[in-house]
């Protein structure tokens, strides 16, 4: 049987396919977006006044990561194992993420407050992003898709707000909107990219399910999520906490300099996010049937994450000066040597997203504490150590040892996940060995 046969007699296979399809087109859209308009609105906000928007957008996304409570993995799992709780699930995750957005949305406008008192656009653009982010308790319908491996309907809503959002900026552009004119975009995709969520979610479930609020499971989901809210919240400080690290202690003219690297690093962070979005939740139904093919078929994902992972990094290193150069001109030129570091990161970010996939099935999620702490902990002191001496390469280089130890040498540590560590240890073996197998191979 050759591997198209193969595909064709399997439906979960085809599913999975199908679901990184859609996704990826996604992907594929937002990552045209990206290259297209935010090149645009980069180019004619200028290093200082692009970094001040992205510097309030890093304000935000450090409280609004906390808005969701570390569901996500969870609200995925519970889903695909009792289908038959879907009203109960979905209603009691949808409550909490609700309160708890309107917490982070006090927050985040306070400690922009705090931060600048006297930049009342900064302020502006924390509570614009900040208010239309409470819609986002209907991200659990994402998570119902994704457990149902059905991302199309999520991908045909949000795919279509996102194209009219990035339209939307290019008249800015060109009538020479100010700044908050492109903070009330952003705020407005977020609102109508939900609204559009919760659209196919009606045209999907008909009849319509009435969701229920269920104290015991709110308290099920909170005692087992607590950790991994943490952990979001670790990953989110060193992933924005060197943007405004560089506000604070630089400019924000390197701001805008680092956020275009890191743009263009992040960029394919989104391929983990899909694969795994598509392949793991048939994976987890494994795990309790055959625990052996559970492991043997992880082992192979790893493996295949740092593969992509290491060409990816190649190909920016080489081609990223050429692009940064096209793209955003010679203001931006300091990015390119932030990307040749940064761009590392994804070596670890991808092992990263599916180890914390383990986490959850295999309920360590206290573990995932531990990790993106000492992580947290690493970037922030790198940052303070690094930024004065070498500005925005220095946050790189912190970034880049901070997600390698969250990801990687942090497993160690802790028994329960030293196996995860022996496992990824062995996919990075594996890769490395790789060329010299192929030259034994080719020489014989």
């Amino acid at each position: 049987m050759n591997i198209i046969q193969k595909i064709q007699s399997r439906a979960g296979i085809r599913a999975s396919l199908s679901n990184i399809g859609w996704l990826g087109s996604d992907r594929i859209i937002r990552l045209f977006g990206a290259v297209v308009v935010s090149t645009v609105v980069a180019r004619y906000l200028g290093p200082s006044q692009f970094g001040l928007l992205n510097y309030g957008l890093a304000i935000y996304a450090l409280f609004n990561v906390m808005s969701n409570l570390g569901l996500d993995f969870l609200v995925v799992r519970e889903v695909a194992v009792n289908e038959d709780q879907e009203p109960r699930i979905l209603g009691t995750a949808f409550v909490l993420k609700a309160a708890a957005s309107v917490v982070t949305t006090v927050a985040a406008v306070f400690a922009a407050r705090l931060l600048d008192p006297h930049d009342h656009i900064l302020v502006e653009i924390v509570a614009l992003m900040s208010i239309a982010s409470i819609s986002q308790a209907f991200d659990v319908i994402d998570f119902f898709f994704q457990a149902r491996t059905q991302s199309r309907y999520t991908v045909m809503a949000r795919t279509t707000v996102f194209v009219v959002a990035a339209l939307a900026r290019l008249p800015a552009v060109f009538l020479h909107a100010p700044l908050v004119v492109f903070a009330w975009i952003a705020a407005l995709e977020v609102l109508f990219s939900e609204l559009a969520l919760a659209g196919s979610y009606l045209r999907f479930r008909r009849p319509l399910p009435r969701w229920k609020w269920h104290l015991p499971l709110a308290r099920s989901f909170l005692m087992e999520s607590w950790p991994l809210l943490v952990s979001s919240l670790m990953i989110m400080v060193y992933m924005r906490t060197d943007q405004i690290l560089l506000g604070k202690l630089a400019s924000k003219a390197i701001v805008g300099q680092y956020t275009v690297a890191v743009r263009l690093s992040e960029i394919w962070y989104n391929i983990p996010v899909i694969i795994c979005v598509s392949v793991v939740p048939r994976l987890l139904k494994l795990y309790d049937a055959d625990r052996q093919k559970f492991y043997a078929r992880l082992q192979r994902l790893y493996e295949s994450m740092i593969l992509i992972s290491v060409l990816v990094s190649i190909s920016a290193l080489f081609a990223g000066p050429l692009i940064v150069r096209i793209l955003f001109g010679r203001q931006y030129a300091p990015a390119a040597a932030i990307l040749s570091v940064h761009i590392w990161t994804g070596v670890f970010v991808f092992v990263g997203v599916v180890g914390g996939q383990q986490i959850v099935q295999e309920k360590i999620t206290i573990s995932s504490l531990y990790k993106t702490l000492a992580g947290a902990v690493v970037n922030v002191v790198l940052n303070l150590l690094w930024i004065p001496r070498w500005g925005g390469i220095g946050s790189a280089m912190a970034t880049l040892v901070a997600y390698s130890v969250a990801a990687y040498f942090a497993d160690v540590l802790h028994p329960r996940t030293r196996h995860m560590f022996r496992m990824k240890t062995r996919a990075y073996l594996e890769f490395w060995m790789l060329p010299r197998l192929l030259f034994q191979r080719a020489t014989e």
